[in-house]
């Protein structure tokens, strides 16, 4: 089995993707690793090819936020891989080789979506930008499920990428165009049943991923659903002890963004 790390980024310094990029070598990962990259320096890119990263340069016509998953739709109809790890970059460690993980919990899925710990119309930010972009789904019963977060995506490459030009599309054609609509429309989507059938709905106590703009920084504001994970020496586990594999958003808190940009210089 083939497995890639895909990442997007525009107008980032080296010292931007410098934990995202070291913290995946020292996980142990040796699949593949793709960079769709925008407007950045000579540095960037030689930065990145030196740690064996492949680079696909794209000019940006629209905000990144929509544009990447339209660009990485025709990558992947191109790309030959097994399974996809399609992440953010600027907010994201790896903290273990996600290779086991995925083997582990496979079976039968095509796709795994990783939670947010709060239900939608629970989430001020998603009754807005969810609600106001897709109002006839958000009334027919999206606002009752759970949040999952789009950018942090697993699947197989044909999944992903008729997934990417899906959120693509939706999101060109939501009810509030002057807002980004990536997420609301991923939620919509993973909600249909042409994906709902395949894709696993992950829980953060499963180990994977840890969403820490919900279940860290809110979590004396929001009902959240999940346990606060437990913070050690640089490092996130679950209530199990289980080092997660991802942690993403860990920007958001200035102490920890500080400890892990010194963990991963």
């Amino acid at each position: 089995m083939k497995y890639t790390i895909i990442g997007c980024i525009t107008k980032y310094g080296v010292d931007d993707i410098r934990p995202y990029v070291e913290s995946i070598e020292k996980s142990g990962f040796n699949g593949e690793k793709v960079m769709l990259i925008y407007d950045v320096s000579t540095d960037v890119i030689e930065y990145l090819t030196k740690k064996g990263w492949i680079l696909f340069q794209s000019q940006l016509e629209e905000h990144i936020i929509l544009q990447r998953f339209r660009d990485m739709y025709v990558i992947l109809n191109q790309y030959k891989t097994d399974w996809i790890i399609w992440t953010d970059v600027k907010d994201v460690i790896f903290q273990q080789n996600p290779i086991k993980w995925i083997d582990d919990n496979s079976s039968y899925t095509r796709l795994f979506a990783f939670s947010e710990s709060v239900y939608l119309k629970d989430d001020p930010w998603a009754v807005i930008n969810t609600g106001s972009s897709f109002p006839m789904e958000w009334e027919l019963g999206i606002k009752d499920k759970i949040s999952y977060c789009a950018g942090t995506i697993i699947g197989d490459r044909n999944t992903i990428r008729d997934l990417f030009i899906q959120i693509y599309r939706w999101s060109k054609t939501t009810a509030n165009p002057g807002q980004l609509s990536d997420q609301a429309a991923y939620n919509v989507l993973i909600n249909l049943e042409q994906f709902r059938t395949i894709t696993k709905f992950v829980r953060q106590e499963a180990g994977f991923a840890t969403q820490l703009g919900t279940v860290w920084c809110k979590k004396d504001e929001l009902p959240i659903l999940e346990p606060t994970p437990i913070y050690k020496d640089g490092k996130f586990y679950n209530q199990s002890g289980d080092e997660f594999v991802i942690v993403h958003q860990y920007d958001r808190d200035p102490k920890i963004k500080k400890e892990i940009i010194e963990l991963y210089k």
